[in-house]
């Protein structure tokens, strides 16, 4: 009677997560198609049928230029991005910055000031119209970005979309406590939010990626 080798368990929940990855990354990467696909139908749409800011004379009967903020008027194109990231300048190197460029590679559009912003740019228009345009709100929240206007005034427009439900909040808490968060803001207390000293940069975006991909299909 031939003898029962018991499996080797280990191997074998190794293949399994290794599947696991390789399917979610596959499902990642066709999400980054379908995204460059819309944005490739968008433009074709744009060429045939240009925007009537493009055109000066239909325009308050001004030039290429917006009177109010000297902005080129190609800028007023709607642009849709995934995610929105806000954020404190202290917080730039260690934490914003890597998690942009590791949400990219996960293939999300992303709005990050250092992607966007261009010199002589009109810093609220263009935070208001990443804001308006993207789907999720990804907020770095420290003692820097509590102590910031500019996140402050950043997370007011993301908690009013959000309030809205056209657009859903990931927390990210860096070098701060659930007490000092929920004495600044309770409703951001409340929200499961991944924590710098737990979780790596790689980890937080590869589950960003994962909730986004899961909301775009709901």
């Amino acid at each position: 009677m031939p003898s029962f080798k018991r499996p080797n368990m280990s191997q074998f929940n190794s293949a399994m997560n290794k599947l696991k990855r390789e399917t979610n990354q596959a499902i990642r990467d066709l999400k980054s198609v379908e995204r460059q696909a819309k944005s490739y139908r968008s433009k074709l749409r744009s060429m045939s049928a240009p925007s009537l800011y493009s055109i000066p004379s239909l325009y308050l009967g001004a030039s290429e230029y917006d009177e109010l903020d000297c902005q080129p008027c190609d800028d007023y194109a709607a642009k849709d991005y995934d995610v929105f990231i806000s954020h404190a300048t202290e917080d730039k190197d260690e934490v914003a910055g890597p998690h942009a460029e590791a949400l990219k590679r996960n293939g999300l559009s992303v709005w990050y000031d250092e992607f966007e912003l261009r010199i002589g740019d009109s810093l609220r228009r263009k935070i208001d119209r990443g804001i308006a345009n993207s789907n999720f709100g990804v907020i770095v929240i420290s003692r820097s970005f509590i102590n910031k206007g500019w996140s402050n005034y950043e997370l007011d427009g993301l908690i009013t979309k959000a309030v809205n439900g056209d657009q859903v909040m990931l927390p990210i808490w860096h070098n701060i406590t659930k007490r000092e968060v929920r004495d600044y803001s309770p409703s951001l207390a409340d929200k499961v939010a991944r924590n710098t000293t737990d979780f790596t940069v790689e980890e937080i975006a590869a589950e960003i990626a994962d909730v986004i991909a899961g909301g775009k299909g709901a």
